[in-house]
């Protein structure tokens, strides 16, 4: 009996070997396919230093930065203009302000009718429309003439132009390749920080991406990333502080991001969460409360959380019921319910821009109500409602959009 016994526990022994051998080899490959090279030691690093909000209440800024690629697909483009604003005033914050949506538009896939769709969307409150671009290929001149175009383009509809008359963007680069951080064929220019900076733009929102090689390496950060003539200059910088003013070449808004655990073996009992909202991984309650703990700050003032969600939200029809659909509804009522009682929490939505300058002025410590800042040092663009909208009954915001009268279609300069 002894023997036998003896014998089972070495097969169970051989079996558990066996077992953490193939899980380690299944992990090394999930480590690879996502990344966790890039950027897994400062989320380490950031896991066992994480500041806490000692201040009461904490406000919660929260912002859809949308990589918005409808293509051929007008329908669902006006689908969002019927369909959004009904959503948005299902979901108010703090201040009875609907949930904000900000549209990062392919500028080389110009379309002048969704440009007046979204402009409707934008004049009656919903939100904002920012530049997105994706290209190769390029050299200086070649991507300088893109952008410029691009800009163009958009400031034909009041978008990239602020009342104050200066041109500001907000920005997405397509394929998640900026700086030239995935090669030439999905960029081109190593200098592409400086080159964004000289245009206007006062921010980038690409990343996170964890999947992907021009994932930077700091993660649940707002940082100055500073060019040189290497690619993927932004890989680290200089964290946004309170006690260290610093500027850079473009100041990197990242979203966070969280290792949380399942009961899933075929994730490994893990699951990394970037804030991508898409039909494999929708918006859901237990990723509200992982975006809330990831506490997303800059550096002083732990008590101004920034949750920056993302998608493609005009991508399919799959992909856009994951921001008008019953999942992401849930998920904001889950936001709204538990993280906006006025005593611990503060609730806020924004857009990318008010993003921005929200956290400049959590950098300089400015006091009072985060609301005094939303246009603290990037005015509103001169597409934007000039009054904000005001607190509606869900029933009466059908009526406010759309707003814009019909525009003719322009045409893009020649190059």
């Amino acid at each position: 009996m002894a023997f036998i016994a003896k014998k089972h526990w070495k097969l169970v022994r051989q079996v558990a070997v066996a077992g953490v051998v193939l899980y380690l080899v299944a992990f090394g490959l999930r480590g690879y396919r996502n990344r966790l090279d890039v950027w897994l030691p400062d989320y380490i690093r950031w896991s066992e230093s994480q500041p806490r909000a000692q201040n009461k209440p904490i406000h919660i800024f929260f912002f859809f930065t949308d990589h918005f690629e409808p293509a051929a697909r007008a329908s669902l483009v006006k689908r969002w203009v019927t369909d959004y604003p009904k959503m948005a005033g299902r979901h108010r914050d703090s201040d009875g302000r609907p949930v904000q949506h900000t549209w990062f538009y392919p500028v080389e896939q110009p379309n002048d009718q969704y440009l007046l769709d979204l402009g409707n969307l934008v004049e009656s409150g919903y939100g904002e429309v920012e530049f997105h671009l994706h290209h190769g290929n390029d050299d200086w001149k070649s991507a300088l003439s893109k952008y410029e175009h691009g800009i163009s383009y958009l400031q034909q509809f009041g978008f990239s132009k602020t009342v104050d008359g200066q041109t500001r963007f907000a920005f997405i680069h397509g394929n998640n390749s900026l700086d030239n951080s995935l090669g030439n064929e999905k960029c081109g220019v190593d200098r592409e920080l400086e080159m964004l900076r000289r245009l206007g733009c006062f921010a980038d929102f690409t990343f996170p991406n964890t999947w992907d090689w021009s994932q930077p390496s700091l993660v649940n950060k707002i940082y100055w990333a500073v060019d040189d003539d290497s690619p993927k200059s932004y890989r680290t910088g200089h964290i946004l502080s309170q006690a260290h003013p610093f500027t850079g070449d473009l100041l990197m808004f990242t979203g966070p991001v969280m290792i949380r655990p399942t009961i899933r073996p075929n994730k490994l009992f893990f699951v990394i969460d970037d804030a991508d909202i898409h039909p494999t991984f929708p918006a859901s309650r237990d990723r509200v409360d992982s975006w809330v703990h990831a506490g997303v700050h800059v550096d002083g003032k732990p008590e101004w959380v920034f949750i920056k969600v993302s998608g493609h939200a005009g991508a399919s029809e799959e992909s856009t019921n994951d921001v008008l659909g019953p999942q992401f509804e849930d998920a904001l009522s889950h936001l709204e319910s538990r993280y906006n009682d006025g005593r611990n929490y503060v609730l806020h939505y924004v857009t990318a821009r008010e993003a921005y300058n929200l956290a400049i002025a959590a950098a300089q410590n400015q006091p009072g109500n985060p609301k005094t800042y939303y246009d603290f040092v990037v005015k509103p663009y001169v597409a934007d409602r000039p009054e904000r909208l005001p607190a509606l009954q869900a029933s009466e915001v059908s009526a406010q959009a759309p707003r814009l009268p019909y525009r003719a279609p322009r045409k893009l300069p020649s190059p």
